[in-house]
């Protein structure tokens, strides 16, 4: 990966997907799904190259329309991915959050 947003991109767009394609059990397809995508956009053309592999790599079976909700709900990941870091400010290799450690009943 080039970059820390690429990789970030990637692994958030094909779990997206993987969680679309997950057989669900009978009592949920009951319920109707919300859509990823509520505007009536189309995907872009690179999350429906992705959705499409959807295909071939695992299910055979799914269908066109089955596809462009995949390729809608990646294009809705990216999406909220970019609205992490509105700014595209970049993060320095010594940047990191504070973490401490602390056990319970310890009392350092």
């Amino acid at each position: 990966m080039k970059n820390r947003r690429s990789f970030l991109t990637a692994v958030a767009s094909g779990g997206v997907g993987l969680a679309l394609v997950t057989p669900v059990p009978a009592v949920a397809q009951s319920t109707p799904a919300p859509s990823p995508s509520p505007t009536g956009k189309l995907a872009s053309f690179g999350s429906a190259a992705m959705a499409a592999t959807m295909r071939t790599r695992f299910d055979p079976a799914l269908t066109d329309a089955d596809l462009q909700t995949i390729a809608k709900a990646i294009d809705a990941n990216n999406d909220a991915a970019k609205l992490l870091n509105p700014k595209k400010k970049r993060l320095k290799n010594g940047d990191a959050p504070a973490v401490h450690f602390a056990v319970a009943g310890d009392d350092r």
